[in-house]
């Protein structure tokens, strides 16, 4: 099977889905130590997810309207488990709407973004993650969140969340792997030496001190928000990542667990929202928003160490180019 990918486009009701290829970029970042792994999986059902990721056009769907038609505008996690429930504060939705993924959702960027730049000023773990909130919402830039079924104590049940402390120590420790897939993806490297300065100053300064973060309460104050929370179901089950450019449009997770009757899952990120959230944290400043969003690439590799072997296939989702098109 060739994995170099080929256009494709589909009807969506009135909407056309924009032209893509998908393109297998890496068989796996190499670098990992967490329990999710590509080869927990026969491969017959592997194959499945190959050719839906890379034949069918409704791997990729359009972010949802409200029913008041007006396009979601927060973001979740790129968990890929199915949704038991959706609530915000005092409420419970009906039904669960495509949205921007991203790992831990903004909070956990826009916390990666303070870390990165070096606007910490030491604070402990949840302190970072309470001005993030702040931010985000001074921005102007909403967000969302999610649990799971087995969340207790301490864990809210979103890895990304539950883990950070995890998850910056691993951007240290992978720090030449973690440089050399960002600069694989085309990224100005340019401000990278000045992310990666203050990351391993707070993880060498604030993290050893970290013995009471709860993600429980950074997703306690999320749902104070009244921001849209879901809550997962099951096991994890992710067995590729798929990386998606094309704005407006989100990685179609449900399809994967269909398909495979729910004996696969895959991770999903939005490139073009993390871009998003660097511009509009950074406001003017080009300088502050080029280290914004390494400062999110960095959180986002170290966080798929943390969860995973680094053994999972990573495909990514682009637009077809104009002269291809033509």
């Amino acid at each position: 099977m060739s994995f170099e990918g080929v256009p494709q486009t589909e009807q969506f009701g009135e909407l056309e889905r924009p032209m893509f290829v998908v393109t297998r970029i890496s068989h796996g970042f190499e670098f990992g130590t967490g329990e999710i792994s590509a080869r927990d999986e026969d491969p017959e059902v592997l194959g499945i997810v190959d050719d839906t990721i890379h034949n069918n056009p409704g791997i990729l769907v359009p972010i949802d309207h409200d029913d008041n038609g007006e396009p979601i505008d927060d973001d979740g996690c790129g968990d890929g488990r199915g949704v038991a429930a959706v609530f915000s504060l005092g409420k419970v939705y009906k039904r669960s709407l495509n949205r921007p993924k991203v790992f831990g959702a903004s909070p956990a960027m826009a916390a990666a973004i303070l870390v990165g730049t070096g606007k910490t000023h030491n604070q402990q773990l949840n302190d970072v993650f309470s001005v993030a909130i702040s931010e985000l919402e001074n921005a102007g830039l909403n967000f969302g969140a999610h649990t799971d079924e087995h969340a207790s104590g301490k864990k809210c049940g979103c890895g990304a969340i539950d883990r950070a402390p995890e998850a910056y120590m691993a951007a240290v420790k992978y720090e030449e792997p973690i440089r050399n897939v960002i600069a694989s993806l085309g990224v100005d490297m340019t401000e990278i030496d000045t992310v990666y300065k203050n990351m391993r100053a707070y993880v060498r300064e604030v993290i050893p001190t970290q013995t009471d973060y709860s993600g429980k309460q950074v997703v306690d104050e999320i749902v104070q928000e009244a921001k849209v929370v879901k809550q997962l179901a099951g096991e994890h089950k992710e067995r590729r990542i798929v990386l998606n450019q094309i704005p407006g449009y989100t990685v179609n997770q449900k399809l994967i667990r269909d398909v495979t009757n729910n004996r696969a899952q895959i991770f999903a990120v939005d490139t073009w929202r993390l871009q998003e959230i660097a511009d509009r944290l950074a406001g003017d400043d080009e300088q502050l928003a080029q280290q914004a969003l390494l400062s999110e690439l960095v959180y986002t590799l170290a966080i798929a160490a943390v969860l995973t072997k680094g053994d999972l296939p990573v495909d990514m989702i682009q637009p077809v180019p104009q002269s291809v098109v033509a």
